[in-house]
């Protein structure tokens, strides 16, 4: 059976979750006036024309047109229906759902909760370890790492014994059950019946989110034995591809940049050196969840994985999933493929920030990384080069910097730039089709869609119902005109929300009004709100939309009623006299409008 939400119960969820606060968790907004603005996290674009406006609760985007309130954000932005997005906006706030059909609603809740609270306690129990006798291996490798016992306490780093079941044993003296501490992946069940420990004799690390709940953990071996690192598996409270290690540092650093670096070690070295803007992301390959996150908090995102294959496999597939989603991306490269951790250890905070200053664009690291796969002492090699570069020049939509990316090239390669312009131009040329057209019969009849004109007419019912949900005020100066039967199918459903809304005195507020709107109107509805519903007189306005609704109204009738007169219309609607009577009505109540 499907569930259900009272209307008041999801206007509280909205009002408890500020559009502003959530969208900045994926959009790094920036305040124009009344206007917050940022890039889309829509659709790719290098100049933001996604707004989000403050006083009224919703946001919308020039560029595509998706609009909405903060429901339609997160459905668009997670991928989900509207009854995920309210769980997950009612969670995000701390408001209880009521259970209703769902005793399974309040199960998952509940074990979110405890899976919480163990992960608070793992990470005690790790770090205590960590500082006792038995925690000594893993002490004497991080003094051997150079890491201070201030990083150590800050990332709560810890240790776990070559005891099998340690921590199941310690967590169980807390109380929790075996459900919750199963589900918390710290604890596995083996064939017996009984639980042994995920982690055993690795340095440990917390893995937080960005409010600082411990959402899972990373543990590194201290041997040559393999898995060389091991991750918490998915739970309710963790997704791989959703977090970031320590973006919840690294997004208060300031800096309108941010690394992104391979593993734990070389995160805290580099904090530890003073560079906090820096995050690592759990695992090789980027995600798009991951990318969008970084997005909002930095203006330039930087990879620097290894330089082997795998690194730099890893750090093409992260580029280019950054630069789809309108990130500015660039590559750090470190001299004889030493790791960050490495490189500031031996050469120092200054010389690592000299590194970050000569960081290479997209385009000029995949260059780079073709001429170190091509023998360019050939000629079938640099006939090879220049083709692949071509490919990658096609990509780059900005004119000017294509300009200067083949300057550079002719004059590094010695290669002509007419020849690179050439091959860039054969890719880029819009191809021609000769084919005739072909016409496809759909099979619907004219008379079945809507016209421009009664588009029209929707378009004007909409503008009068959000003019109303922008003004309340201004319904009593058109009450009696309006009814349900007054507006188009289209908009019935929508009518009836506002019209009773406001007859019963609850009143209407336009992000409250999309909550009754699917994600495609939506778009619509905001687009009115943000460029046709700005007046300085609301109710002249609505009294002004009114008027033309009317005489639209009457100058399409007069129109049939001439059809029919004149004979191009073949419905009969009663006798000529009675139609005549009609037409010189409407013609009367059109000067009088």
């Amino acid at each position: 059976m499907s569930i259900h939400y009272a209307e008041e119960i999801i206007e509280e969820i909205r009002v408890s979750n500020d559009i502003v606060d959530v969208i900045s968790e994926y959009v790094k907004l920036d305040r124009k006036g009344q206007y917050m603005f940022g890039l889309c996290p829509f659709h790719k674009e290098k100049t933001p024309s996604f707004s989000v406006t403050p006083s009224r609760q919703m946001f919308h985007c020039y560029g595509c047109g998706k609009g909405g309130n903060v429901f339609h954000f997160v459905m668009g932005v997670e991928n989900l229906d509207f009854l995920e997005s309210v769980r997950l906006l009612a969670d995000r706030a701390r408001i209880q759902l009521p259970e209703g059909e769902g005793e399974e609603e309040k199960k998952r809740i509940i074990l979110k909760q405890e899976v919480l609270k163990i992960n608070v306690e793992a990470a005690r129990y790790f770090h205590n370890i960590l500082n006792s006798k038995t925690g000594d291996k893993g002490k004497d490798y991080l003094i051997n790492r150079k890491i201070s016992d201030n990083s150590i306490r800050k990332f709560g780093i810890g240790y776990s014994t070559e005891d099998w079941d340690g921590l199941y044993k310690y967590l169980s003296s807390k109380g929790f059950d075996d459900v919750s501490l199963k589900e918390s992946g710290l604890i596995i069940p083996n064939k017996s019946g009984s639980y042994f420990d995920r982690f055993r004799a690795r340095v440990i690390f917390p893995i937080f989110d960005l409010r600082g709940n411990v959402i899972g953990f990373g543990g590194r071996v201290l041997d040559n034995s393999l898995p060389k690192y091991m991750n918490s598996p998915e739970t309710c409270v963790y997704n791989k591809g959703k977090s970031l290690y320590a973006l919840n540092y690294a997004k208060n650093s300031g800096d309108k940049r941010i690394i992104i670096v391979e593993g734990y070690m070389d995160v805290i070295s580099l904090h530890q050196s003073g560079i906090i803007n820096t995050v690592a992301s759990l695992g090789t390959a980027l995600t798009e969840g991951q990318g969008r996150i970084l997005k909002k908090y930095a203006e330039e995102i930087i990879i620097s994985y290894d330089a082997d294959t795998a690194g730099q496999a890893a750090t093409m597939k992260g580029l280019d999933l950054l630069n789809e989603i309108g990130c500015n991306v660039k590559v750090l490269s470190i001299p004889e493929g030493k790791d960050p951790d490495e490189f500031v250890k031996k050469n120092g905070p200054q010389a690592f920030y000299k590194l970050l200053e000569n960081s290479q664009s997209l385009i000029e690291y995949k260059i780079r990384v073709l001429k170190n796969e091509i023998d360019m002492e050939s000629t079938e090699g640099k006939i090879k080069f220049l083709n692949k570069t071509a490919d990658v020049l096609t990509k780059v939509d900005n004119r000017l910097e294509r300009e200067m990316y083949i300057k550079k090239l002719a004059n590094d390669y010695e290669i002509s730039e007419e020849a690179i312009f050439s091959e860039v131009l054969k890719r880029t040329r819009p191809k021609t089709s000769f084919k005739k057209p072909v016409i496809e019969h759909t099979g619907f009849k004219a008379n079945k869609l809507p016209g421009k004109e009664d588009s029209k007419l929707i378009h004007l019912e909409k503008m009068l119902l959000v003019f109303l949900s922008v003004d309340n005020s201004a319904y009593k100066f058109i009450k009696d005109k309006l009814s349900i039967e007054y507006f188009n199918n289209e908009n019935r459903s929508i009518a009836q929300i506002v019209l009773d809304r406001l007859d019963n005195n609850k009143g209407i507020v336009p992000a409250e009004l999309l909550n009754a709107i699917g994600n495609d109107e939506a778009n619509e509805y905001v687009r009115i709100i943000q460029e046709e519903c700005n007046c300085e007189d609301n109710k002249k306005a609505i009294l002004d939309i009114y008027r033309k609704i009317q005489l639209f109204k009457l100058e399409k009738r007069q129109k049939e009623i001439l059809d029919i007169l004149s004979g191009n219309n073949n419905d009969v609607e009663g006798d000529v006299e009675r139609l005549k009577d009609e037409l010189k009505s409407i013609l009367i109540m059109k000067k009088s409008i």
